[in-house]
């Protein structure tokens, strides 16, 4: 057995071919099986429920192109299909990026909006939109040169220590408060109505989103994801230390990178569609690796997809009216961090 398929558990197999080898586990398959039911059936919900109800029937048949009445193709097709949709592709993208940033910082506390990736993601959309007056896939590029640019920013500023321990979230935390500082001080430089809007986003909302604003987060998924779970094995050794992984093979300065632009990517595109939505990248890891046993970068997509579309159809129908969905992932999360706090203090302690 090579060094590269690691310890193996009683549930892990590993599939041999002439060029390639895949290490499995039963019980992540069988978790991920799971979350993906989960996640049809709460998609199911969302498609029924609402201020006009969708029978099963009703559902069906708009599904299949024979929608029974013209409401049901406008609240099913044009209205709950895209947005749930939307929420999907956003949390698991939210997902697989905070599990590449806990896997490479080897730090439980690290994702892209504590870091700050998301903060500089929201100062390129919200310099592009309100400044340059740009339109929504515009405002997608800005997102991804303001990511990119703070990443680069943390990778300079932490090249002595590397990217983990404390100083890593410090940095990150520091240099989210002066990109949210820009963007307060941009919102306060235009107009009421526009600084509103920009404010609503900002929380983080998923109101109004549809087919239009699917297709770029969606592209950019399903271009990532398969390159991260091809490197998921070299990342697996990472966090092993740099000098571990290097003596089993891995080229830990070349799978750093793309494993980092990859995430940045991703948060950046999430953010550009719906806003620079908290803690969800933060939770979705943890709750992944506590179901399926191990680091799971498809376990994470999910959880981070049944996370954000569990928390929109909570925002859009618990209250007496709609509220922006970051303020449920803000208010679940926060809870999350801190105990996530508590525990690292308690067990260093």
């Amino acid at each position: 057995m090579s060094l590269r398929s690691d310890a193996l558990t009683a549930d892990d197999r590993v599939l041999r071919g002439t060029r390639w080898s895949l290490r499995f586990s039963h019980r992540t398959a069988l978790v991920c099986g799971i979350l993906a039911g989960a996640l049809l059936v709460l998609l199911v919900a969302a498609l029924m429920i609402g201020e006009y109800l969708v029978t099963p029937a009703a559902l069906v048949e708009t599904l299949l192109g024979r929608p029974p009445e013209r409401l049901d193709e406008f609240f099913v097709l044009g209205r709950r299909l895209p947005r749930s949709l939307v929420a999907i592709v956003v949390g698991a993208s939210l997902g697989v990026a905070g599990a590449v940033f806990q896997s490479l910082t080897r730090n439980p506390l690290a994702s892209p909006d504590v870091i700050g990736i998301s903060s500089g993601a929201s100062v390129g959309a919200v310099v592009v939109m309100l400044v340059l007056g740009g339109s929504l896939p515009q405002a997608a590029i800005g997102a991804v040169v303001g990511a990119v640019v703070i990443a680069g920013v943390i990778l300079l500023l932490t090249a002595r220590t590397g990217l983990h321990g404390v100083q890593l979230i410090l940095t990150g935390v520091a240099l989210s408060a002066i990109a949210m500082a820009v963007v307060d001080y941009v919102l306060t430089q235009v107009f009421v109505a526009s600084a509103t809007t920009a404010q609503t986003w900002l929380v983080g909302s998923l109101q109004g989103r549809g087919w239009s604003d699917l297709l770029p987060a969606l592209l950019a998924l399903l271009l990532i994801l398969p390159l991260l779970i091809a490197a998921a094995p070299d990342a697996r050794m990472m966090a092993l230390g740099d000098s571990v992984s290097t003596a089993l093979g891995v080229r830990t300065v070349r799978a750093r990178w793309v494993l980092l632009a990859a995430a940045t990517l991703l948060v950046a595109v999430a953010v550009a569609t719906a806003g620079p939505i908290s803690f969800v990248a933060l939770i979705a890891p943890h709750l992944a690796r506590r179901l399926a046993g191990a680091s799971s970068f498809l376990a994470s997509g999910l959880v981070g997809a049944l996370l954000l579309l569990s928390s929109d159809l909570i925002a859009q129908h618990l209250f007496p009216a709609p509220i922006p969905v970051g303020v449920i992932t803000i208010t679940v999360g926060g809870a999350f961090f801190l105990w996530l706090l508590w525990r690292e203090g308690a067990r260093r302690g």
